[in-house]
């Protein structure tokens, strides 16, 4: 068996400079999509949780921690300034106000107020991640 070899020259400039020109997009674009995937993970587990605690029995408990929730984001909004403030108080209105329709009507408003929190959570996780 004869075996033939060639010597392939390689051009090595050409590639060390497109390297770097395509290693910072790269790096940033990566970096986003972990950001996003995280954030998307995390919602996907609040949603989940909150499906999850609306069919158990435990009616009370979940209202309690709606309530807490709800204070928790009045008071996020009493400490911060602008619009942040007034959107995080309606938020901690709402939240307050689909635990008293979770305890008076159905444990399912429990999703709305999961539905709340995980969109405020992924959007300040992916905020957070993507700096």
């Amino acid at each position: 068996m004869k075996t033939l070899s060639t010597v392939i020259q390689q051009d090595k400039r050409t590639l060390t400079s497109l390297a770097t020109r395509l290693l910072p997009v790269m790096d940033t674009s990566l970096r986003t999509f972990l950001a996003m995937l995280a954030a998307g993970v995390a919602v996907t587990a609040i949603i989940t949780l909150s499906i999850w605690a609306a069919g158990m029995d435990v009616n009370a408990y979940a209202g309690a921690f709606s309530w807490g929730l709800g204070f928790i984001f009045l008071a996020l909004a009493v400490d911060n300034r602008g619009k942040l403030a007034l959107v995080q108080m309606v938020s901690g209105l709402l939240i307050l106000l689909m635990a008293l329709l979770q305890r008076s009507i159905s444990p399912d408003f429990i999703i709305g107020s999961g539905v709340l929190v995980a969109a405020w959570v992924g959007i300040v996780l992916f905020q957070r991640l993507s700096r």
